[in-house]
């Protein structure tokens, strides 16, 4: 019986073959990350200024596979950690080579991001204080929670949860989606000139808004409205064409 015991625990352990090292890469003199993936993907923030991918315990590699590289769409496993990570001038791109495990990936909090999701990832960032780019193609949703710089979402058939910490007056803000819902959540101080459009969906908020009024009259359309909170600021565009429109004041 020990001897079988001994047998079957060789066995299990020849069959895998686990690296036990996270992947990092130095992030001196890069402007923007670009991420891609077709499986969950989540982005958190570190104090290192350096690119951190976990490595995943279920990213384990069969005996069959031991010795031979993973390659996917657009490169070759170079990290042994299932990605793909290569620099292109001041943009570093990486790519989840794995179809079906997620990706939790460590960035500085000022890094500007941009991430897509190309079948059915989710998409989720939280602490960014950069600029954020988030393309969900396919199926995914998009999840940003604490974002404080300029924000860019899109998404097909996916939902859109936007909290913004702190709402960067420089550059506009953008979130559609297809076929979904948007929730954006901002400061109730926040400034803005807002456009918020849906074609089938119905749109709900909880601030003041001051009409956009032309000949002295003022639009009362639900599909499409114009307005701006606390006296204008910032253009933020909140779309749907299928889904509802949540707009909340913390």
């Amino acid at each position: 019986m020990k001897q079988l015991t001994l047998i079957l625990f060789a066995f299990v352990i020849g069959t895998s073959a686990k690296s036990q090292t996270d992947y990092t890469k130095s992030l001196s003199g890069i402007e923007w990350v670009k991420i891609e993936s077709k499986s969950d993907i989540i982005l958190k923030t570190h104090s290192a200024d350096e690119l951190l991918i976990k490595n995943s315990r279920s990213s384990e590699v069969s005996q069959r596979a031991k010795g031979l590289r993973l390659i996917g769409e657009g490169g070759s496993d170079n990290t042994d950690v299932g990605f793909y990570v290569v620099q292109d001038g001041n943009t570093l791109i990486v790519k989840n080579l794995r179809k079906n495990d997620e990706g939790e990936i460590y960035l500085p909090k000022d890094q500007n991001v941009s991430v897509k999701s190309t079948w059915n990832g989710d998409i989720e960032m939280s602490g960014f204080h950069g600029e954020i780019e988030a393309d969900a193609e396919l199926n995914g949703s998009i999840e940003i929670l604490d974002a404080r710089g300029p924000v860019t979402a899109n998404a097909l058939n996916g939902e859109i949860n936007v909290v913004f910490g702190k709402v960067n007056q420089d550059s506009p803000i953008s979130i559609y989606t297809t076929n979904d819902e948007v929730d954006v959540t901002l400061p109730s101080d926040t400034p803005s000139d807002l456009v918020m459009s849906t074609t089938n969906g119905d749109i709900y908020t909880d601030f003041e808004l001051t009409r956009e009024e032309k000949d002295g009259l003022k639009s009362m359309s639900g599909r499409k409205v114009k307005a701006t909170i606390n006296n204008g600021g910032v253009n933020i565009s909140l779309k749907s064409t299928n889904g509802t429109i949540y707009l909340r004041k913390k």
